[in-house]
């Protein structure tokens, strides 16, 4: 409850809003261009998931919680091969849904570990 009391701050309230309207306008973008094999479209709905990652978590400060993010990211992409191998390996194929397993990975593993690290970069070289 406090982080999302901090987001709307006076401090942070610009950035937020700043940040959430532009992963909006991508988004609704995206989908006017459309998705299916369009670079542009999957582009413009991939920068408007990392502004949303931004929009959420620009008052963090401290580069260890975007270690964490970037880490925890790219543990759910590796969970989610080990429950595909296993259920190939089962034979339990029509369990697998493409779609999904692309927007999971796609749409919220990548551009975390993105976020993940330019966070940690970032706050890591400021001079305190």
């Amino acid at each position: 409850m406090k982080h999302l009391r901090s987001l709307f701050e006076k401090s942070n309230r610009k950035l937020t809003i700043s940040f959430f309207l532009t992963s909006v306008i991508l988004i609704v973008a995206s989908q006017i261009i459309g998705i299916a094999d369009n670079f542009p479209g999957i582009g413009a709905l991939w920068g408007g998931m990392n502004c949303l990652f931004f929009a959420i978590l620009h008052p963090w400060r401290k580069p260890g919680n975007f270690g964490i993010l970037a880490g925890l990211s790219f543990c759910f992409i590796l969970l989610t091969f080990l429950i595909i191998y296993i259920l190939a390996s089962l034979k339990k194929t029509e369990y697998i849904s493409e779609a999904v397993v692309f927007a999971f990975i796609g749409l919220f593993c990548i551009p975390g570990i993105l976020v993940g690290f330019i966070g940690a970069i970032y706050w890591g070289s400021r001079k305190k």
